[in-house]
């Protein structure tokens, strides 16, 4: 715990390479691309409404509500709005979204303690080590149950928090206990509105254990590796070297992924796989008479239901992204629509799909292996396998995604502004500017 405390109270801008940097502002505008996409779903409306009922100090921006509240309450609206869309970034082994619950706590807490861009970098980057590091250190068995996001999540959340707030490492040890016993967040939540809330909660929870321990406040000083702490509550296979190693090298781009398909991350493999069938062949609809998806248990576990319902039951359902992607070629937010979720067309072709297992891929994960075999008319069977996703970040996509996602949020000019800003974030002294762009309603 101490050589953890100590990376996060030490860690200095300067002493980033310029490829973690680069990474971190993209990472930034990403998670803004996915919230204020996010800002017209219900869980947001619910949790913005919420806040807004219950007043308090101005301290840090609620996004696009026009309103400031107090510093751990933006955070946790914030939390939820950024993640609801789905469309945030991710890590596959530590099978967490650290974006999720690092981003909207550095946007907080910066803003009310008037940080600096490039303050609010490092802290960025330390809480993407500190839940790639723990997230891979208790999973794939803490991911049978757990939802990594808001467990691991929450102490990101702190970490990034007690950066920002320059906490010595003591109490940044402190600010971990006190977020231990806060961490929560079960996968029963999965497809209901307290998904997202899984983020919120863990935003929320990590800025008030920074300030809390900064006011010397208390907590557990192994909370992970103590006796009755995280670790031997959560899982029951840890890799300790995984968080011994913190600040030697940096995880931060070892296999974290940005989302292309607006659907759980255990769809992306079946996906990429469906998309290089259907570049590569002419697939008339009513010639497919079966496909069959063959990957890993947790995929299956998770996705391998038929759900229309709602869009968050949609978004988690492999039989209805796979028919979403066959109808529509893609997988956007507008394949989650009220009339898409009803299309007598998607159904029809998400009944013809099944999900089952293969135990190769489930002996690799979090290695995202994936089969698809689409079985025609004619008797033509088309298989189609990915082996691991492919996370090379290509960061013009990446901008062209912002763009694409704010344009029901913002106007053209203001979204090229935010992006600009936040691709120049390190010659920010003052992010008011900002965050007066993400406050102002459009």
């Amino acid at each position: 715990m101490q050589a953890i405390a100590s990376f996060i109270a030490k860690l200095e801008y300067d002493s980033l390479p310029p490829e973690i940097i680069k990474d971190a502002k993209y990472r930034i505008l990403d998670w803004l691309g996915s919230a204020l996409a996010g800002v017209r779903y219900k869980p947001s409306h619910i949790v913005t409404q919420m806040a807004i009922e219950a007043g308090g100090v101005a301290q840090a921006t609620i996004l696009q509500s026009g309103l400031k509240a107090p510093v751990a309450q933006a955070a946790l609206v914030n939390g939820v709005i950024g993640h609801v869309a789905e469309l945030d970034d991710g890590h596959r082994l530590a099978i967490a979204h650290p974006g999720a619950v690092t981003v909207p706590v550095a946007l907080a807490v910066a803003e009310c303690f008037n940080k600096t861009g490039k303050e609010l970098l490092t802290a960025i980057v330390a809480g993407y080590e500190v839940l790639i590091r723990l997230g891979i250190a208790v999973n794939p068995a803490h991911y049978q149950i757990w939802h990594a996001t808001g467990t691991c999540g929450t102490f990101a959340a702190a970490a990034t928090a007690a950066s920002l707030l320059k906490l010595e490492p003591l109490k940044v040890q402190m600010a971990l206990g006190i977020a231990g016993t806060m961490a929560a967040g079960l996968q029963a939540s999965f497809g209901t509105h307290a998904k997202p809330l899984n983020a919120g909660h863990a935003c929320q929870s990590g800025v008030q254990a920074a300030l809390l321990a900064l006011h010397g406040f208390t907590g557990p000083g192994d909370i992970f590796c103590g006796d009755k702490g995280f670790i031997r509550a959560t899982t029951t296979d840890y890799n300790g070297e995984i968080l011994a190693e913190i600040g030697k090298s940096s995880l931060m781009t070892n296999t974290a992924f940005f989302k292309v398909y607006a659907s759980c991350g255990h769809t992306n493999s079946p996906l990429t796989a469906m998309f290089r069938i259907i570049d590569r062949y002419d697939l008339p609809l009513d010639s497919i008479k079966q496909v069959q998806i063959e990957t890993y248990r947790t995929a299956v576990e998770l996705t391998a239901q038929l759900k229309y319902d709602t869009e968050e039951a949609a978004k988690f359902s492999l039989p209805y992204c796979i028919a979403a992607a066959l109808v529509h070629k893609k997988v956007t937010l507008a394949e989650f629509s009220p009339d898409k979720l009803n299309d007598p067309v998607i159904l029809g072709i998400a009944r013809r799909i099944q999900v089952i297992e293969d135990p190769e891929a489930t002996k690799v994960f979090p290695q995202r292996r994936a089969t698809v075999k689409v079985e025609l008319a004619n008797k033509q069977v088309i298989v189609e396998s990915v082996e691991a996703a492919d996370d090379t970040p290509r960061y013009d996509v990446l901008e062209n995604k912002f763009l694409s996602l704010t344009a029901s949020s913002l106007d053209k000019q203001a979204a090229q502004q935010i992006k600009e800003m936040v691709l120049c974030m390190e010659k920010i002294d003052d992010l008011q500017v900002l965050m007066q762009h993400l406050r102002l309603k459009r």
